[in-house]
């Protein structure tokens, strides 16, 4: 299990657990799947939609978001992906040239939230995602904004290299695939 660590820490953040666990389940899909663990009555979730599929979306990291950056390398100045996807399902994927630069929507890309588990302490996602390029990307940084029920924000990652929260910052793509 990868423990994802706050940038800062909080009241809520002594008491949800992030983690996550990495699935490579073909040669261009991953499985992640995440656990906050804790009284999930402090977590903030998107409401969900009824009788609608998900949709891709803009502007998901506003609330409590599930998100992986995919890279080809740590260089900074070379292209990767960021996926996002929402607690209810809604999705995006934006390819970038370079660090925060010629973001994109990602055609090739899809995400699919595959199962969700909300009990009094423990909520679990499930999120597959799916890429042409996925045998190429050898770095993955796993992360989450997760909103509380008072609307303050937090993120987690697996790491955090700078002074800010960044989680375009490669040197957080800590897993290798």
């Amino acid at each position: 299990m990868l423990e994802l660590k706050p940038f800062a820490e909080t009241e809520f953040t002594k008491i949800i657990k992030v983690e996550s666990q990495v699935y490579v389940t073909a040669k261009d899909e991953v499985i992640l799947e995440f656990f906050l663990s804790g009284p999930t009555r402090h977590l903030h979730f998107p409401p969900q939609h009824e009788g609608a599929d998900s949709v891709r979306r803009d502007e998901l990291w506003k609330t409590t978001c599930l998100e992986a950056f995919f890279a080809f390398d740590n260089n900074s100045d070379s292209p990767y992906l960021e996926v996002n996807c929402s607690p209810n399902g809604d999705w995006n994927a934006y390819a970038f040239n370079s660090y925060r630069q010629g973001m994109r929507a990602d055609g090739t890309a899809s995400v699919n939230l595959i199962h969700r588990s909300l009990e009094s302490d423990q909520a679990v996602f499930r999120v597959k995602i799916q890429s042409p390029a996925m045998p190429q990307f050898k770095q993955l940084g796993i992360t989450a904004v997760i909103e509380f029920s008072d609307g303050s924000k937090s993120y987690f990652a697996l790491s955090h290299p700078g002074p800010q929260a960044d989680f375009h910052n490669k040197a957080a793509f800590t897993y290798s695939l």
